[in-house]
């Protein structure tokens, strides 16, 4: 087998990241169409180790990981290294190949190579804006220093994987509600990081082959926009709840628990989320809108709730207003006027709102059983109050558009499913 050049771009990436993870000690080179382990020891000598795996493009995630799982063991344990080969190779059949469908650390690898170059080679974007935008895993040596996982970019890149740029960004896209800014921002970030990985600056950590992004203007098949077709599965389902359901949803969770010291904090957390599942139901509120940064108590002749929501996504646009109960009787027995006045405790949502309702609600009976018989979402809370109105309240689509802040396009497009045509004609 004729082995591949050592200018291929997948060789310059590969050995790149084994001399900055490793050091320049740790090298590999191809024999005879396979890879060969060649180590300096500090005493100048070598040792040199075949281990059993083409050199190839396609056995590069192999190659990386067989490497690393060698100097973890002979470095951090002390494992002699005819040992480490022997027992990397025992293991090695686990390890999935970079062709069909890879570990994501060479994508993860490149994204840290990719901070160093917006922070502080291209100086565009600040490290705090990086820290809570893009992210990365644990970093202390940075100011101000991550903790923990962190990025809204990041924690969704980790947790996705794939073979090339057009099924990374799929599944990166399908991870939030379609034409949404969050899917619009998150689809951007990675296509622009895959750009760079992919380019002679960045010496071509990734393969261009696999990993070159589409044109710009192609992204918008991704994130949705104004596109007639959805290449991407709508994650948020247009479903509504039934009155009933939400009040058993509702009484389902445990604000009555024993008061004592290790229960205390389930209460407090089922009272955050009490307020917050009875403010989207009452007032058909975005999950991303459940904020006391936009709610806020006003007053024209009697109280009222205003949000001062404003989000626009290609040409759409949720705008800032008045909050109107459905039903009148549920803001009041609620006491969601005074709770909000107060500043009464909101769950604190990172990343995406509507995960932040979906895991909070994931162990729950009720929510439960209403996504095994009709696959509800926390957007369902959204059209309840728009079925509520039409079917209930006889509104017209127009007032219901303003009510929910967004056009009559919108509304009749999406939320007035629960409308004839012919009544959507005549409400507008």
């Amino acid at each position: 087998m004729k082995a591949s050049s050592d200018s291929e771009n997948w060789v310059q990436s590969l050995r790149k990241l084994i001399k900055e993870s490793l050091g320049a000690n740790w090298q590999i080179k191809p024999i005879e169409g396979k890879t060969k382990l060649r180590i300096r020891l500090e005493d100048g000598s070598r040792i040199e180790k075949m281990l059993g795996i083409n050199w190839s493009e396609s056995e590069a995630e192999k190659i990386l990981s067989t490497v690393e799982d060698i100097h973890q063991l002979t470095t951090k344990q002390k494992v002699p290294l005819e040992v480490a080969i022997v027992q990397v190779k025992k293991i090695r059949n686990k390890v999935q190949r970079l062709a069909s469908t890879p570990s994501p650390k060479l994508l993860l690898n490149a994204w840290e190579k990719y901070e160093n170059h917006k922070v502080n080679v291209e100086k565009d974007i600040t490290q705090s804006t990086w820290n809570q935008e893009y992210g990365g895993k644990p970093n202390y040596g940075i100011l101000p220093p991550r903790k923990k996982d962190q990025g809204k970019t990041y924690l969704q890149l980790k947790q996705v994987k794939a073979s090339t740029a057009n099924e990374l960004l799929l599944r990166i896209a399908e991870r939030f509600e379609y034409g949404t800014k969050n899917q619009y921002i998150r689809v951007q970030h990675i296509a622009a990081f895959l750009k760079w990985a992919t380019s002679k600056e960045s010496g071509f950590l990734l393969t261009e082959k696999d990993w070159s992004p589409p044109p710009k203007n192609y992204l918008k098949n991704y994130y949705g926009r104004e596109s007639s077709q959805k290449p991407v599965k709508d994650s948020v389902q247009i479903v509504a709840i039934e009155d009933k359901d939400l009040l058993q949803l509702i009484n389902s969770l445990p604000i009555d628990v024993d008061k004592d010291k290790k229960k205390h904090r389930l209460r407090d957390r089922a009272m955050e989320w009490d307020l917050a599942i009875k403010l989207s139901i009452v007032y058909g509120l975005k999950p991303s809108e459940v904020s006391h940064e936009y709610l806020e108590v006003k007053k024209n002749g009697k109280e009222f709730i205003w949000s001062s929501y404003s989000k626009k996504v290609g040409s759409h646009k949720t705008k800032q207003r008045r909050l109107w109960p459905l039903h009148p009787k549920w803001e009041k027995e609620w006491h969601l006027i005074k709770r909000i006045k107060n500043k009464a405790p909101l769950p604190r949502m990172k990343g995406v709102a509507a995960e932040s309702f979906k895991n909070y609600l994931r162990f729950n009976v009720v929510w439960n059983r209403l996504k095994a018989q009709n696959d509800v979402s926390p957007y369902s809370f959204r059209h309840s109050y728009s079925k509520r109105a039409h079917q209930i309240y006889n509104l017209k689509a127009s007032k219901v558009a303003a009510f929910l802040g967004h056009s009559i396009t919108v509304h009749n497009s999406t939320y007035a499913q629960w409308i004839t045509a012919t009544k959507i004609k005549n409400n507008n």
